[in-house]
C-alpha cells in the first residue's frame, strides 16, 4: 500500500499538506497490527497522537460495571482515533477493539507539534471527531446509569430475564437515538439554566461541572438547597408533574450538559415503566435527603490557591494546610507537574478548551473530584491556562500573601474577576506576631471579600483555616442580656475544657465585647479577669434626657481593651450587631474600629446614649436581633453553630399590684423609709432591656425553627439582675454548669473536630 497516496485519498484533512510535511509525518509514524478481538491500549504517548485505520474495522465500546459493553460506533478504513479519547476519566474509558484483523497508522504527536501551521487542520478535525464521539459515549453512559434498573434485584428468574430484555430493547430503541440527537449546552459560572416558574423544555443531564439548586422564599430570598453533580439529572420533576419549574438552576462552575427533550422523556415514561423506577428512586432520595427550604450545606469542596508575586515561599503553608484539610476528609493536591505526571502526558495540565487534550483533562479532573472530599488546585506564580483551570474548577479561591512583601494586586484582580467567583485573602504573618496591622488596607487592595490571618508555623491558625474553608468550622453566637451575659464566659470555659475550637464568633450587646476578646485570641480565664476590671464600676448615672447612663466609663473600658484592633485585625473572624435607629435596619459590623462597633452594640436604648455614625444613630443590636444565628449561618453555611441565649424565655412577673400609675418619688420615699415596705416594681433599666430582648424574639424563633443552629442553649441566669455588672463570677459559674454536660454529649454526637492536628 502506498501510505502517502492513501493519506491523500482517505484522509481529507491531509489533502492540502505539503509533500515534504507528509514525508516528515511518515518518517516518525509507525504501523500497529491488531488481531481480531485485540484491544488498542496505548501507553507512554503524548497528547495529540492520532491513529488512522488502514485496514480492517475497529469498534469503540463503552466499558461499564453492569451489563454487557455497549458499542458506540464502528470505525472503518480512513477513520481517525484521537489519543485523548482513550482515557476519559479514572475508572471509565472508551475501549477500542478490533472487530477483525486490522492495521493502524500511528502519527506521532511530537512530530505534529513541530508542524505548527500544517498540523492545525488535522488536529482540529481529530479533536472534533474525538469530542463528537466522546459526547455520544457520555450520553450513553449517563443515561444508562440514570435509567438502568438491573434485574438482579428481582428474585423471580422469569421476571429478571424480562427486565433485562426490556433494558436491551431500551438501549437499542432509545439510547441509540438519543446519542445522535442529544443537544449539548455550555454554561458559564453564574449563568442560569432555567429559573423557578419557567415553563419546562425538557430535562438535562450534567456531564461536567456543578449546578446549584435555588429556591425563592416567600421573602423573595434565593437560597441554595441542593447541588447537582456530573452524571445527575435536573429538570425532570417538571416533566413528571407537567408543571412549571419548581426551582432555579445556576452554574456554580463551568458546566457541560445535554438536554433530554420532553417528548423523549414522556416516551420513556409511557413505554418503559419498569426502567423509570430507577429514576423515581433517584428523585425520591434527592428530595428526602437534600431538597427543602433549608439552606444546603456542601460536603465537598474544591479550593484554588494562588500566590501573589513576591519572594515569599508558601510551600510550607500549603503542605501544612493540606495536612490539616486531610484530617477532615480525603484530600488531594493538584499542581501542573502532578497532573502531567498522573495522567502521563506532558503539558496536558495547560490545555485550553480547544486543545486536543482538554476532553481527557476535564473528565480526569471530574474523576478526582468524585474520589476525594477536597481537591486543592495550586496555581503557579504566573497566569497560565493551568491558573485559569484552577479558578474555573474551584468552589473557593484563596490568595496567599506574605505581609513581609507588598505585591501589586491590580493585574491579578483583572484576571481573577473573569472567573465570576469572589476570592479570599490569607495573610501570612511572622510566627510571633501579636496583633496584625493594616489588614483593612490589604483587604481593599486585594479585592477580596474575606480575610483570614495565619502565623507561619502556627498549627492552630492553619487548622482553623482548614476547618473554615473545608466546611467544618465551629462558630459561636452570643446573645445580649445585660449583666447576665457574663454567663457566656462560663460557656467559653466549658468549650476549652472540652477542647472545642471556635473558628468564628458573632454577638449582640453584652456578648459583643466578650466575643471581641475571644477573637483577639484570649482564653476564658483572661476574659473573666478583663470583665471584672472592665465592668466593676460601669454605671455613671446622668440626668435622663437622652439616657440613664452617660456611657463615659463603658466607652473608656471598651476603648482600653480594643482600641488597637480593627475588626479586620482579629485573629478569629468576628461580627457584632447594632440597630440603626435612622433606617430601622440591622447593622452587621464586620470592619472598622472594633471599639466603636462594640460600643454601638451595647447601646441599650434609654440606658446608654446612641452612637452617632455618619448622621445615623446606632443602638443595641438586641432591638432587632438579640441572637444573630441567621447572620452567622450566612458566614458559616456548612459548619456547626453553637448559639448561647442568656435572655430569659419570659419576662418578669408582677410581684404586687401597684395600680395604673406609679410615682417615682413615692418609690424613693418607701425605699428609704424603714417603717414601710418598698414597692415591688421593676426598675426602668430592666423594663427597657426586657422589652428590647422580647421584641427580637421572633427573629430568634425563626432561626431555630429553620434549624440554623446546631446547638442551642437558653441559660436562665437566676439571681443576677440585668444591670448587676459586678456579678461576673456568679454568672460565669451558672453559665459553665448550664452547658458542660449537654455540650459534651452534643460534641460527641456531632463528631466535632476537637484536636488540633499534629504536624512535624
Amino acid at each position: 500500500m502506498d501510505i502517502k497516496q492513501f493519506l491523500h485519498d482517505q484522509v481529507p484533512t491531509l489533502d492540502d499538506v505539503r509533500t515534504q510535511d507528509i514525508d516528515k509525518i511518515l518518517s516518525s509514524a509507525r504501523e500497529s497490527q491488531l488481531a481480531q478481538g485485540q484491544s488498542l491500549i496505548p501507553s507512554g504517548l503524548d497528547v495529540g497522537d492520532i491513529y488512522i485505520v488502514l485496514e480492517g474495522r475497529i469498534a469503540s465500546f463503552l466499558r461499564r460495571e453492569w451489563g454487557v459493553n455497549r458499542i458506540i460506533e464502528h470505525l472503518e478504513v480512513g477513520d481517525l482515533i484521537a489519543e485523548e479519547e482513550l482515557e476519559i476519566e479514572e475508572g471509565f474509558e472508551c475501549h477500542f477493539k478490533a472487530m477483525q484483523d486490522s492495521r493502524l497508522l500511528v502519527i506521532s504527536g511530537q512530530t505534529l507539534n513541530e508542524l505548527k501551521e500544517t498540523k492545525k487542520k488535522l488536529l482540529n478535525y481529530s479533536s472534533q471527531q474525538a469530542r463528537s464521539r466522546t459526547s455520544r459515549m457520555l450520553v450513553i453512559k449517563y443515561l444508562g446509569n440514570l435509567f438502568h434498573a438491573s434485574g438482579q434485584d428481582i428474585s423471580d428468574p422469569a421476571l429478571r430475564i424480562q427486565a433485562e430484555i426490556e433494558w436491551m430493547d431500551f438501549e437499542d430503541q432509545v439510547l441509540q437515538n438519543l446519542k445522535q440527537t442529544a443537544q449539548w449546552q455550555v454554561l458559564s459560572r453564574g449563568e442560569y439554566l432555567f429559573k423557578q416558574g419557567d415553563e419546562e423544555k425538557g430535562a438535562y443531564i450534567l456531564a461536567s461541572g456543578v449546578l446549584g439548586v435555588e429556591i425563592t422564599t416567600d421573602n423573595n430570598e434565593a437560597i441554595e438547597v441542593a447541588r447537582i453533580k456530573h452524571g445527575e439529572i435536573v429538570g425532570e420533576l417538571a416533566l413528571i408533574t407537567d408543571d412549571k419549574r419548581s426551582a432555579s438552576i445556576i452554574a456554580l462552575r463551568e458546566c457541560e450538559l445535554f438536554r433530554l427533550p420532553s417528548n423523549e422523556f414522556k416516551h420513556i415514561a409511557e413505554h418503559y415503566p419498569r426502567i423509570m423506577l430507577n429514576l423515581y428512586r433517584t428523585i425520591s432520595n434527592r428530595y428526602k435527603n437534600n431538597w427543602s427550604n433549608k439552606q444546603y450545606r456542601p460536603q465537598k469542596t474544591n479550593i484554588a490557591i494562588f500566590q501573589m508575586h513576591g519572594d515569599g515561599d508558601i510551600a510550607p503553608f500549603i503542605k501544612e494546610f493540606k495536612t490539616s484539610l486531610a484530617n477532615l476528609g480525603s484530600t488531594e493536591l493538584l499542581t501542573e507537574t502532578s497532573v502531567d505526571q498522573q495522567i502521563g502526558k506532558k503539558g496536558i495540565s495547560n490545555s485550553s478548551r480547544n486543545d486536543p487534550g482538554n476532553i481527557s483533562l476535564m473528565h480526569w479532573l471530574n474523576g478526582r473530584e468524585l474520589k476525594f472530599d477536597y481537591v486543592i488546585y495550586q496555581a503557579g506564580k504566573k497566569w497560565s491556562n493551568w491558573a485559569k483551570r484552577c479558578a474555573s474548577q474551584s468552589d473557593q479561591i484563596i490568595i496567599v500573601a506574605d505581609t513581609d512583601n507588598t505585591p501589586n494586586f491590580k493585574s491579578f484582580n483583572q484576571k481573577i474577576k473573569t472567573t465570576g467567583l469572589p476570592w479570599t485573602l490569607v495573610l501570612l504573618h511572622p510566627e510571633h506576631c501579636k496583633i496584625p496591622n493594616n489588614s483593612a488596607y490589604w483587604l481593599k487592595e486585594s479585592g477580596a471579600t474575606q480575610l483570614y490571618h495565619v502565623r507561619r508555623g502556627n498549627h492552630d491558625d492553619i487548622d482553623r483555616l482548614a476547618r473554615i474553608l473545608g466546611g467544618h468550622a465551629v462558630s459561636l453566637v452570643l446573645s445580649g442580656g445585660g449583666a447576665r451575659g457574663f454567663a457566656h464566659i462560663g460557656v467559653l470555659r466549658a468549650l476549652e475544657e472540652l477542647n472545642i475550637k471556635i473558628d468564628m464568633i458573632g454577638a449582640t450587646s453584652i456578648g459583643a465585647p466578650i466575643a471581641g476578646w475571644v477573637a483577639q485570641g484570649r482564653g476564658a480565664n483572661e476574659i473573666k479577669t478583663l470583665a471584672h476590671q472592665a465592668f466593676y464600676k460601669l454605671k455613671d448615672f446622668t440626668f435622663p434626657l437622652t439616657s440613664m447612663i452617660q456611657g463615659k466609663r463603658i466607652a473608656e473600658t471598651i476603648n482600653a481593651q480594643t482600641a488597637a484592633w480593627d475588626i479586620e485585625d482579629y485573629w478569629i473572624p468576628f461580627f457584632c450587631i447594632s440597630t440603626n435607629l435612622t433606617t430601622a435596619k440591622q447593622v452587621v459590623h464586620v470592619s472598622g474600629n472594633s471599639a466603636r462597633a462594640c460600643r454601638a452594640s451595647v447601646s441599650i436604648p434609654g440606658v446608654l446614649p446612641p452612637v452617632p455614625e455618619k448622621n445615623h444613630l446606632l443602638v443595641d443590636g438586641g432591638v432587632m436581633n438579640n441572637l444573630p444565628i441567621d447572620v452567622m449561618r450566612a458566614f458559616n453555611p456548612s459548619g456547626k453553630i453553637i448559639a448561647i441565649d442568656v435572655a430569659p424565655p419570659s419576662g418578669s412577673l408582677a410581684k404586687e399590684d401597684y395600680g395604673l400609675n406609679l410615682s417615682g418619688w413615692k418609690q424613693l420615699f418607701r425605699l428609704f423609709n424603714p417603717f414601710q415596705k418598698p414597692i415591688q416594681a421593676p426598675s426602668i433599666g430592666s423594663v427597657i432591656i426586657q422589652s428590647m430582648v422580647l421584641g427580637s424574639s421572633t427573629v430568634r424563633e425563626r432561626s431555630l425553627s429553620q434549624g440554623l443552629a446546631d446547638y442551642y442553649q437558653n441559660i436562665h441566669v437566676k439571681g443576677v439582675g440585668l444591670l448587676e455588672f459586678h456579678a461576673v463570677s456568679k454568672a460565669e459559674k451558672i453559665g459553665y454548669e448550664a452547658v458542660i454536660d449537654s455540650l459534651r454529649k452534643w460534641s460527641n454526637d456531632a463528631s466535632i473536630i476537637k484536636v488540633s492536628s499534629s504536624q512535624d
